[in-house]
């Protein structure tokens, strides 16, 4: 029983009642990454940059190098895949209909 059938276009494509994996990865490594480089670059603001929420989680880094920035932005690419590969295939495997 599989939860995905392989479109001709080379994508993957679910089937009824599941999730296709790569477009929900894609789209939620995009959305976090994109969100931590706009809380970070926050900090750029005049006014803001002790007051933006990255430098209250680590107030001893700092979030103007960056390096930091760039790894942080691939973490959250990375964390956005976890979520859509551990969620996606969990929620194919529950709603996968029953036989």
């Amino acid at each position: 029983m599989s939860a995905s059938l392989e479109h001709p276009s080379g994508v993957a494509r679910a089937t009824t009642g599941g999730v296709a994996i790569i477009p929900l990865g894609l789209t939620l490594s995009l959305f976090l990454s994109g969100n931590f480089l706009l809380c970070a670059l926050g900090g750029f603001l005049p006014g803001l940059e002790n007051l933006h929420f990255l430098s209250a989680l680590y107030p001893a880094l700092d979030w103007t190098s960056p390096a930091l920035i760039i790894a942080g932005a691939a973490w959250a690419f990375a964390c956005g895949w976890y979520v859509a590969l551990v969620c996606g295939w969990l929620y194919n495997v529950f709603a996968a209909p029953r036989t």
